[in-house]
């Protein structure tokens, strides 16, 4: 697996405000998905070097899907 950057979180992900995420996170709760807000990640600052969960499910395959 590519290693990802904060250029990549930068370029990619909808949760980067200037360096700080946002804190959205879209899990599955009883089969649907939902959107709810880590506090324990918004207004932290982007975690992608160190493994970002938003990051690895959501954006990632978006990212490897590009120019198909």
């Amino acid at each position: 697996m590519k290693s990802y950057s904060k250029n990549d979180a930068r370029t990619h992900c909808a949760n980067w405000d200037a360096g700080d995420c946002l804190g959205c996170m879209m899990p599955r709760v009883d089969g649907e998905l939902v959107m709810i807000v880590d506090s324990k990640l918004q207004g932290k600052t982007c975690v992608v070097d160190n493994g970002c969960e938003y990051f690895e499910r959501i954006v990632v395959p978006s990212i490897e899907n590009q120019g198909r």
